[in-house]
């Protein structure tokens, strides 16, 4: 029995093997006759059609070119390649095989895609730091950062517009449209000139000084006042609409306010700067009446007691004693000379990263992250003048009832034409106040909501180096005070345990 199933195994294999290897000997398949056929391969994006060709097989007929010339046409095809139909097709019939780009019999036109708008930025539009802080190598520390300054005639930028694609055509003559140019626009400030030439915008500076920005899509030069010294008594305070230049320090008791940045290239003592933009102080901020707000980023050497309130990242190159740091998203130490943040608190948004936090001597510091300084004080404002305007709403009532006859209610019969007057005057007031109260209501809402949805990020306090005794950690609502020195450390706010967590740096 197993010799007979062996050999039909045997039998099925030889003729298996004589199949495939198209054999004719006795013992094989016998080979069906069969038409040669084509079929017709087309792209996704039909731009590309290629002939694929099956040779007859034993009696069967051969391909015929006028006829799937005919019926390709009868598709609807277009630009077909006549010639290269025939050539295929007579390659098949003597048994070739035709493939890849040898096959291709039509083609049609790829849409051309638009040419994006550019802006080409001839001049640092930002301020640069000029130095990668991780590089052990001699630092100019003086010469860190750079407000950009341009003068009249200068090109500062250059802008290509963007140009529409060409439509192009399927292999059937259907239209292919081309992709759309991304938006652009950009609007041109007071400060720039601009020329077109061939289709490209030369923006050249038309002030005498200024500095230049891109805001908003918005190209402009603003202007810059240059303090060749100090800010003290021979300047005065300085308030000007531009971004302001000191060339030398700020001195105690004196002030510089500034619709756009703030560039210092001595120090702060004892002095206020407001800036609607960035400030930079080459030097140090010193004293405890010192008090530096920007919009944008605050940058300095190092800082000693006062206060910093940052719209978006603090980063000091130095070191910080004993001071008062706000930055509505990071701040930045980067320990200069091996020192971090000594005493005070530090506020961050989102991340604190410092070289050290504390000192031997273990003085009392704070480093706090997931809290929005700047939005807590915004609400203690709201708060206070919605306090405000609601004593004045009391008065205002109180004054609307002394008008009121004793016994009487407000018949406007029985009051004068003054006390007529007096009572729909304090009566639009009361309505005007208590519409101010309800704004800032809203208000006090918005910035809640908006703090509660910044909760959704991960806070985090990161100590390259050491961190001490005595400084206490917090996030969000957790917090831990380190009782003795710690090496290189990250800090964290665990969801699941509800408290802080540290981990590496």
């Amino acid at each position: 029995m197993d010799e007979l199933r062996m050999a039909n195994l045997e039998r099925l294999v030889t003729e298996i093997d004589h199949f495939l290897s198209g054999a004719k000997e006795t013992g094989a398949l016998p080979t069906e006759s069969k038409d040669a056929s084509w079929e017709l391969r087309v792209s996704d994006d039909r731009l590309h059609a290629w002939l694929d060709t099956y040779s007859s097989i034993g009696d069967g007929n051969p391909l015929n070119a006028a006829e799937i010339v005919a019926a390709l046409e009868e598709t609807g095809l277009r630009s077909l390649d006549r010639e290269k139909v025939r050539t295929i097709v007579e390659r098949c019939n003597n048994g070739g095989e035709v493939t890849d780009s040898d096959a291709l019999v039509a083609s049609g036109t790829p849409p051309v895609d638009p040419a994006e708008g550019k802006i080409e930025f001839l001049v640092p539009f930002e301020k640069v730091k000029l130095v990668d802080e991780t590089d052990d190598r001699a630092i100019d520390w003086k010469n860190i950062w750079r407000i950009p300054i341009v003068h009249a005639g200068d090109m500062i930028a250059k802008v290509r517009p963007p140009r529409d694609g060409i439509e192009g055509v399927d292999i059937y003559g259907q239209p292919l449209p081309s992709r759309r140019p991304a938006p652009f626009r950009v609007k041109f400030g007071e400060g720039v000139v601009v020329s077109e030439e061939a289709g490209l915008t030369e923006v050249l500076t038309a002030r005498d000084v200024g500095q230049p920005v891109f805001r908003g899509g918005e190209l402009d030069v603003l202007p810059v006042l240059v303090i060749p010294g100090d800010v003290d008594l021979l300047s005065g305070d300085i308030d000007f609409i531009g971004s302001v230049v000191v060339r030398g320090s700020v001195t105690e008791g004196f002030s510089v306010r500034a619709g756009r940045d703030v560039s210092v290239t001595g120090s702060v003592y004892n002095a206020r700067i407001e800036a609607a933009g960035s400030c930079i102080v080459e030097g140090g901020i010193v004293g405890e009446h010192c008090e530096i707000r920007a919009g944008e980023d605050i940058r300095a050497g190092f800082v000693e007691y006062g206060l910093l309130v940052s719209g978006v990242n603090i980063e000091i190159l130095g070191y910080t004693l004993f001071a008062a740091l706000e930055a509505r998203q990071s701040v930045l130490v980067q320990g200069k000379n091996r020192r971090g943040i000594i005493g005070g608190v530090t506020t961050a948004g989102t991340t604190i990263k410092t070289l050290s936090a504390g000192s031997a001597m273990e003085p009392k510091t704070l480093l706090e992250a997931g809290r929005d300084a700047v939005r807590n004080r915004n609400i203690a404002e709201l708060t206070a003048k919605k306090a405000e305007l609601e004593a004045m709403k009391t008065k205002i009532e109180q004054a609307m009832l002394s008008i009121k006859r004793p016994g009487l209610g407000f018949d406007l019969e029985r009051l004068s034409e003054e006390e007529k007057g007096k009572l729909f005057l304090l009566a639009r007031y009361h309505k005007k106040v208590g519409g101010n109260m309800a704004e800032f209501a809203g208000k006090i809402e918005d910035e809640k909501r908006a703090i509660l949805a910044e909760r959704k990020g991960t806070p985090l306090i990161k100590i390259r180096d050491k961190i001490y005794a005595n400084v206490t950690l917090k996030i969000w609502e957790s917090q831990i005070t380190v009782s003795s020195a710690e090496l290189s450390a990250g800090y964290y706010f665990d969801r699941k345990n509800g408290n802080i967590q540290k981990g590496l740096y």
